[in-house]
């Protein structure tokens, strides 16, 4: 049994369907029942719950060896620091009530800095709750930056021919699409070929192996991609102004 939380999301809807695609059984924990009956509809066990409830969670995670779990956005908290602080508490002790044995969290490029980084850092602290589970296997999938986080800007650069955004114009940014960080996700927890505490780091070409850091330059000969996110050979270039 895999427990999948976050599975209204993007990145936990993405591991649900790659784990269900592959005969598994998968229960799927979320806020929103209506948001989950297309994974039901595949098969997947419906499980309503908040990720700040550990009792809630320590119910979802019964009977599971294994979970994928992750810190949900929460755009209504006045203090969403203390959220995740929440979120990573309760997540780590349902863990351990429960008795999974292999997680893996979604975690983010620099969740080895322990201050600094803004939010990142609650991702840093959840990753030392997860690690500190005596007999817990944990991978922490420390990913690159969102590419749908740069759709709200689609209209501006339309017009503008611009990003603009809080980085340096000439910064190298790892990146990666969610449902590439999902399928990681999913193929990690098939292979449960981590054991103890680990990190891996996901960005760019990462969709086809859980292991797999480096990517990997496309055959002279391959068709240009149908996806609007990843296909840029044939956009005009964009400027980024900070």
């Amino acid at each position: 049994m895999y427990v999948v939380l976050g599975a209204s999301g993007n990145t936990g809807h993405a591991v649900a369907k790659n784990l269900l695609a592959r005969g598994q059984k998968v229960r799927v924990v979320g806020r929103n029942a209506a948001r989950l009956q297309s994974l039901a509809a595949e098969g997947a066990e419906i499980f309503i719950g908040d990720a700040t409830d550990a009792a809630a969670l320590t119910k979802a995670f019964h009977g599971a060896d294994s979970a994928y779990v992750m810190i949900p956005p929460d755009p209504a908290s006045n203090d969403f620091r203390a959220f995740q602080d929440r979120v990573g508490d309760a997540v780590a002790t349902a863990v351990q009530n429960a008795g999974v044995k292999n997680v893996v969290s979604l975690s983010s490029i620099g969740a080895d800095k322990a201050s600094g980084t803004g939010p990142v850092v609650g991702l840093y602290n959840l990753e030392q709750k997860l690690n500190q589970i005596n007999g817990v296997n944990a991978l922490h999938l420390r990913a690159g930056y969102f590419m749908e986080n740069t759709l709200p800007q689609a209209g501006a650069i339309r017009m503008l021919g611009s990003a603009v955004g809080p980085l340096r114009p000439d910064l190298k940014l790892p990146i990666i699409a969610t449902r590439d960080i999902g399928a990681a996700a999913a193929a990690a927890l098939l292979r449960l070929a981590f054991r103890g505490k680990q990190t891996l780091e996901l960005h760019s070409n990462c969709r086809d192996s859980a292991i797999s850091t480096t990517p990997k330059p496309p055959p002279s000969s391959a068709k240009p991609s149908a996806n609007p996110i990843s296909d840029t050979s044939r956009r005009p270039r964009i400027r980024f102004e900070p």
